[in-house]
C-alpha cells in the first residue's frame, strides 16, 4: 500500500496531535506532517508535495489565508486540495477561502469522533 501525505498547518500542538491520531485511526497509510504556522508550512512545501493540506484560519507569523494565497500563486502547488480546518463558522469567511481557493471549510469538531467522521468523508468518499 502506497503511503499518501497529509499537511495540517495549526498553530495548536493538542488540535495537531488530535488531529494526526484522527488520520491513523481512519487510514494507517496517511503519513501526517505538521507545520506551526503557514510560513513553516510553506517551507515544508517546498520539499514535499502532500496529497492533502488541512489549514487553520488564526496563527502567528502567517495566517492562514496568507498561507492559502501563497499556496495559490505557485504553480507546483495550486491544484493541490487545500481544506481549511477551523474553529470558525462564519459564513462570510468561509466565502472569501472557497474563493481563495479552498476545496472546502470544515468547522474543527468537538470530539475525536466526529473529527474521525469529518475526515473519513474526505479522505475515503462513498462512491456512488
Amino acid at each position: 500500500m502506497d503511503s499518501k501525505v497529509l499537511l495540517y498547518i495549526d498553530d495548536d500542538p493538542e488540535d495537531m496531535e488530535l488531529f494526526c491520531d484522527a488520520v491513523k485511526a481512519i487510514d494507517p497509510s496517511y503519513i501526517c506532517v505538521g507545520a506551526r504556522n503557514g510560513q513553516e508550512g510553506l517551507d515544508l512545501l517546498s520539499r514535499l508535495t502532500p496529497d492533502f493540506i488541512f489549514l487553520d484560519i488564526n496563527m502567528p507569523v502567517m495566517d492562514g489565508k496568507e498561507t492559502l494565497q501563497s499556496i495559490q500563486v505557485d504553480e507546483r502547488l495550486k491544484d493541490l486540495p487545500v481544506l481549511i480546518l477551523s474553529t470558525s463558522s462564519n459564513p462570510k469567511e468561509r466565502e472569501v477561502f472557497r474563493r481563495l481557493g479552498a476545496r472546502a471549510c470544515l468547522t474543527k469538531p468537538n470530539t475525536f469522533d466526529a473529527l474521525c467522521e469529518t475526515l473519513r468523508d474526505f479522505l475515503h468518499p462513498v462512491v456512488i
